[in-house]
């Protein structure tokens, strides 16, 4: 989860690091303090996003889960068993299915819309689907195909990516891209961050 928050939105997490976290004292303290900064830091970085209970709900989660990382990294420090491919597999899969969870808490109209996505995606049982018939399929594998990516990509930048690939591949690469463009365009919406 750390790993994610140098990674995404880099300027936000860049400006909490700078001007909340380490104000704070940062790491600099003892533990507990250290877990209080992590936790104040991301329910500060929710409410930034707005002023409802969802963001700084999804602040919290955010911190939980960083909280729960430095904790478990503390009593099982860089051990051999979390070092092998697959065990990185799994803590990156691990690391996407909950922070899948908390863009629910993000994009909710409200906390019963939340509490009714959040259920409709974890009780895998009867009543509405989310999605129709066979689109499952589509959904998996793109999913497989963006988690591949990521995966191939994780040491290396998309620049060194893309000079690496011959010409032919990356204007085949291109053409799908477009063509996908023109085929899907999808509904027009606002830039989220303009609702800020």
């Amino acid at each position: 989860f750390s790993d994610f928050w140098r990674r995404w939105h880099i300027t936000l997490s860049t400006w909490l690091r700078d001007y909340l976290y380490i104000p704070l004292s940062g790491n600099r303290a003892s533990t507990a303090r250290t877990l209080v900064n992590l936790m104040l830091t991301m329910l500060l970085g929710g409410l930034w996003h707005g002023a409802s209970w969802l963001f700084v709900l999804w602040g919290g989660v955010h911190g939980l889960l960083l909280v729960a990382e430095r904790v478990l990294l503390s009593v099982f420090g860089r051990s051999a068993l979390f070092q092998n491919a697959a065990a990185k597999f799994l803590l990156g899969l691990a690391t996407f299915f909950f922070i899948c969870l908390t863009w629910v808490l993000f994009r909710a109209e409200g906390p019963e819309s939340a509490a009714h996505l959040l259920t409709a995606m974890l009780a895998f049982k009867g009543g509405t689907p989310l999605l129709a018939d066979g689109e499952i399929f589509r959904v998996a594998a793109v999913m497989a195909g963006l988690l591949a990516i990521h995966w191939l990509m994780r040491d290396r930048s998309f620049e060194e990516t893309a000079r690496a690939l011959p010409w032919p591949v990356t204007g085949m690469l291109l053409a799908i891209m477009l063509i996908a463009m023109l085929l899907s365009p999808g509904e027009e919406r606002a830039f989220i961050y303009f609702e800020f």
